[in-house]
């Protein structure tokens, strides 16, 4: 009855580590980014460009290059592109 009460406590434990090790294994996966337009951008500027207002862009903040700041038709900032 001992042995069986051991392997039984012996299953649960490496099953525990198994799924602990898929957990942490998806946990460092990267971000997903969407490749779709964001309706809400009217303009974006880019430090390749000069900082030069750059008009009718189809990007979001996940799909804008590094540096390159993405603006509504206000003006206000949404988002400033950060590397991946």
């Amino acid at each position: 009855m001992a042995f069986c009460k051991v392997g039984i406590l012996s299953l649960l434990l490496l099953s525990g580590i198994f799924l602990l090790g898929i957990e942490v294994e998806f946990g460092n996966a990267q971000k997903m980014c969407i490749q779709v337009c964001d309706p809400e951008v009217a303009s974006m500027t880019c430090p390749s460009s000069g900082d030069e207002k750059i008009n009718d862009v189809c990007v979001n903040c996940c799909t804008a290059a590094v540096g390159c700041k993405l603006f509504r038709s206000d003006g206000s900032l949404i988002c400033t592109g950060t590397p991946e």
